[in-house]
């Protein structure tokens, strides 16, 4: 049986930080989604976003580990989507 726990996605573009249920195992999945995503964010002219979180996350091996990296990407992603203000996005 699996120990449930939590995996912590910090505090982001003026969004708080969230605790998600997760087994805390998964937290370096979830860490590299949110990762992804940020870099997603922060680059110019990235491409198209699907691909960049496909890409990664097939390099997964379990289905746990992906669905963490999923839960972190889309975490993350949301942080910037529901942020106050402009979200850190860049002016102009």
């Amino acid at each position: 049986m699996s120990r449930r726990g939590v995996c912590r996605l910090a505090a982001h573009d003026e969004h708080p930080g969230v605790e998600i249920n997760l087994p805390a195992r998964q937290q370096a999945a979830f860490d590299l989604g949110a990762n992804c995503a940020q870099a997603w964010l922060e680059t110019p002219n990235p491409g198209w976003l699907w691909a960049g979180m496909l890409a990664e996350r097939d390099l997964l091996r379990s289905e746990a580990a992906r669905r963490a990296f999923d839960i972190g990407f889309l975490s993350r992603l949301h942080q910037r989507l529901r942020s106050p203000g402009d979200g850190g996005r860049p002016s102009g």
